[in-house]
């Protein structure tokens, strides 16, 4: 592991993501230093909190040696872009986050690389989560289901057991998804939303209780 981790991104949720990784440093002592690449070299040497901007990510495709990164962007279809490109550098080490206040145990789940884990997630037991995903702010995920890749889970959301869902969904702030479940890739959930039927068709949005699609 090296001394320094590095968040692709500068925006709100890369701050957010800096904020997870310090407490996870508070509390294992797994990094000293937090950089974050932006998409303009102007901004290099910019104050951020817990960190700096210390270039682009052409910086990761140059570097040398191994390196820990973890994608700061709260969009999956940006998200999906960048795991993609920088999976295929084998120089790059995409560690989970676990908040301290989270709940999630690697002895109960199977767990991939780069997914982030915000403090009061919570995910029980037998869940199979994939690649970079988010967990944000006191989202919960039940036993048996089933998590793809790149999917961001906003503030609240509960997801239920026995759920099945693909790559790249969304799903928004405080969103319920009840029990066997599934959602294929690219779903987007709205805010506030119940999902009380399995979902067939991708790239749909879907709002309301109970959720219906919208486009």
């Amino acid at each position: 592991m090296s001394s320094r981790l590095y968040i692709v991104g500068t925006g709100g949720y890369a701050k957010e993501v800096a904020q997870l990784a310090h407490a996870v440093m508070q509390s294992t002592g797994s990094w000293t230093e937090i950089a974050f690449l932006g998409e303009d070299e102007a901004d290099a040497s910019m104050a951020m909190r817990f960190g700096k901007v210390v270039g682009t990510d052409a910086l990761l495709l140059d570097a040398r040696h191994d390196l820990d990164v973890v994608i700061g962007i709260g969009s999956p279809r940006i998200r999906q872009a960048l795991a993609t490109r920088l999976s295929k550098l084998s120089h790059l080490r995409f560690p989970n986050l676990f908040h301290p206040r989270s709940t999630v145990s690697l002895d109960y789940i199977k767990c991939g690389v780069g997914n982030l884990f915000h403090a009061g997630s919570v995910v029980t037991c037998d869940v199979v989560v994939g690649d970079f995903n988010v967990f944000n702010l006191n989202t919960t995920v039940g036993h048996d289901s089933v998590i793809g890749s790149c999917n961001v889970f906003n503030p609240g959301c509960n997801i239920s057991g026995n759920v099945r869902m693909g790559d790249g969904c969304l799903v928004g702030t405080g969103c319920q998804v009840l029990e066997k479940l599934s959602m294929p890739s690219r779903t987007t959930l709205g805010a506030g939303s119940v999902l009380v039927k399995s979902i067939d068709v991708e790239d749909g949005v879907y709002v309301g209780i109970p959720a219906r699609r919208l486009r």
